[in-house]
């Protein structure tokens, strides 16, 4: 099921992505929020009929999952995967703007008939929905590491409206007020982009790991409440300390407590000071005691 692109259809930029697949002619758009996302598949102008593939099993080894239709709307599950994480979880609330038209749940690639979840190692299911009004199929998910009531109340938290644009606007504006607390002048324009292509890439990580209510999943696999501060994830600790925590002090210096904090909480709950976290595991990858 998957599809050739071409470079020259795709976009991107901080907070957006864009790019036009191939077969079947659909151009799929994506933006974000801290928490959750919003998808906007846009069909062929003679298409009738659009479907949304979900596959539970794509990436790494899955330990279980498991998916459930909720209504004709909305549709939620989860994921337990091993990779470089041992142990990760994702619980995941998804909410599609049109009324399902018809869906298919597969287990271990056979069809199965009749059923509205599905539990197993190998889970991918199907999403009809009429696309005659040609008006592109809008797609809105929230994630957690907690739990699948966390992961709605994320998406009913930070996406209230079916709005791609003003989200995409939203993502646009939280970018330029991180990027712009560095102002510089003078050089090519070249070099401005390499500064700002490489703030950018300080931003990419540690992530927001901390449920709208508070709730994370700590390295103990527990789940528990930050007090006071946002909990974060993925710490690539063994160089960081030269360059990237220094800036992080002089321009965020929140983010830079709430860390702190984080490693922390990592500490009491997970009995260790992190090395290389991610997802709540510690992958022991590394040094990390700078």
């Amino acid at each position: 099921y998957a599809s050739p692109f071409s470079h020259k259809k795709e976009k991107a930029s901080p907070g957006y992505y864009e790019v036009l697949l191939k077969k079947g002619n659909i151009k799929a758009a994506l933006t974000t929020s801290f928490r959750s996302g919003m998808q906007s598949y846009t069909f062929d102008a003679a298409a009738t009929e659009g479907k949304i593939l979900l596959d539970l099993q794509h990436r790494d080894l899955v330990i279980e999952s498991s998916l459930e239709i909720v209504n004709d709307h909305e549709i939620r599950g989860m994921r337990r995967s091993r990779s470089w994480a041992t142990n990760q979880y994702l619980f995941f609330y998804m909410r599609f703007e049109k009324p399902i038209k018809e869906y298919g749940i597969a287990v271990n690639d056979e069809l199965q008939k009749g059923i509205n979840s599905a539990n197993g190692k190998n889970i991918k299911a199907f999403f009809s929905f009429d696309v005659k009004d040609k008006k592109p199929l809008l797609v809105k998910v929230g994630i957690s590491g907690v739990s699948m009531d966390n992961a709605k109340q994320n998406l009913d938290t930070e996406i209230k409206d079916w709005n791609f644009t003003a989200l995409k606007t939203k993502a646009e504006k939280e970018w330029n007020k991180e990027l712009g607390k560095i102002e510089i002048k003078g050089g090519t324009k070249d070099q401005q982009v390499a500064f700002y292509s490489a703030l950018y890439h300080t931003m990419l990580s540690p992530n927001i790991y901390t449920d709208a209510n508070g709730e994370f999943r700590g390295t103990d696999k527990q789940v528990h409440k930050a007090e006071g501060f946002t909990n974060y994830s993925v710490f690539s600790l063994w160089d960081t300390h030269r360059a990237l925590h220094p800036l992080m002090s002089i321009i965020n210096r929140k983010r830079t407590g709430d860390w702190i904090n984080t490693f922390l909480a990592q500490y009491k709950h997970g009995g260790m000071l992190p090395v290389w976290e991610l997802s709540g595991n510690e992958t022991y990858c590394m040094i990390g005691y700078h």
